[in-house]
């Protein structure tokens, strides 16, 4: 389920830059649960928190189009709260990122937009109010996050900015609103990498270690956010190399999302990582299962997973289970549809394929020295 970090990056010229968390429109749904109850609170409104209670519930069981009623009878009941439409948006999304496809892009690109404009009245009627500045923030993250991926980077800058600037903003006001913490830590690791390739970000700081430790202060006293957190804190293990601690903290999660694409998904990566070939051959195959049994279809997810197996198989001595699995993954690759699907969070598909045809001539190769 791959998030707030890409909008809180200047600009991605670089395709190998994913989401950061599988998991990170999750805090917009659970960043509505204001119940502060004195008369000055602009997001909480009587009965708002039993109904994204049960739309939560849903969405971690995977019950996405009963969390989507649930969203609704939000916004029917208070449609001037940002809560409803933001709270649709993120399930849409959420199933768009789980299963790599794009068919709610529409759908979600207008309740954002109204989510938006919404939290802005609230604003406006509440500008001291620490909540409504989080809740607003986070709903230009979410926007420019899906504006990168569509590739629509001057719209994604403006958005970004205005992200960080109503999550400071919220923060300055509270610091112990500890949610906060999350989308900043995203924003200052994020930033601190990029600064390293992107030319106009060359003078700022390295403040990779101090957006980890917003990280932790987001798992360790955040209301709402530590699962997001913890699943954030994967990615940056993973990227960093540090994938025994990628490991331990993706199994931290395992009782709860053993079922979750995703996190499947990055437990496999994980594990190929650290040469625990059968185990990651598990993950995947398991993964495979659920996008098999799903009604969302991604053939360059499924070609994917082949390949995994695939790979799997090879370093393990399995040449032959390595021959199949990779023909099947050439031809899901056939049908790979840009338009209609997504991309991973570790990896763009192009890279894959490059990965695929490695593969295939590493099987030549031990076919002709036997």
């Amino acid at each position: 389920m791959k998030r707030l970090s890409d909008c809180f990056v200047l600009h991605e010229q670089f395709r190998e830059f994913k989401t950061l968390t599988i998991l990170v429109p999750i805090i917009l749904l659970l960043s509505f649960k204001v119940t502060k109850s004195n008369a000055q609170t602009s997001i909480a409104f009587a009965g708002v928190d039993t109904l994204v209670d049960k739309a939560i519930d849903l969405l971690y069981d995977q019950k996405y189009f009963e969390a989507i009623e649930m969203c609704e009878q939000v916004i029917e009941k208070y449609p001037d709260n940002p809560m409803g439409y933001l709270g649709e948006a993120a399930v849409y999304h959420i199933i768009m990122l789980n299963y790599r496809v794009s068919l709610f892009e529409d759908k979600f690109d207008s309740l954002t937009t109204l989510a938006i404009k919404t939290g802005k009245m609230v604003i406006t009627k509440h500008n001291d109010d620490e909540n409504a500045y989080f809740v607003l923030g986070a709903a230009y993250g979410f926007r420019g996050l899906q504006r990168i991926r569509k590739g629509e980077w001057f719209g994604a800058f403006k958005d970004g900015i205005k992200g960080v600037s109503n999550l400071m903003k919220a923060h300055e006001l509270n610091n112990k609103l500890y949610d906060v913490y999350f989308g900043l830590g995203l924003y200052y690791y994020w930033k601190s990498v990029k600064a390293k390739v992107l030319t106009f970000l060359f003078l700022m700081k390295d403040e990779r270690e101090k957006g980890i430790e917003y990280l932790r202060i987001a798992i360790d006293n955040g209301r709402f956010v530590s699962t997001e957190a913890v699943f954030a804190l994967i990615e940056i293990y993973y990227y960093e190399d540090r994938y025994d601690e990628a490991l331990q903290t993706a199994l931290s999660l395992k009782d709860r999302f053993i079922e979750d694409p995703t996190w499947n998904y990055l437990t496999a990566k994980i594990l190929g990582k650290l040469n625990q070939w059968e185990k990651a051959k598990h993950y995947f195959q398991t993964l495979l299962n659920f996008l098999e049994a799903s009604q969302f279809i991604s053939n360059s997810y499924l070609a994917e997973c082949h390949y995994g197996i695939a790979k799997c198989s090879f370093e393990s001595g399995d040449y032959e289970t390595a021959r199949q699995e990779l023909r099947t993954a050439f031809e899901f690759s056939k049908s790979w549809d840009k338009d209609l699907e997504i991309e991973g969070p570790l990896l763009d598909f192009d890279k894959v394929l490059t990965r695929m045809a490695k593969l295939n001539q590493d099987l030549v190769n031990v076919t002709e020295n036997k």
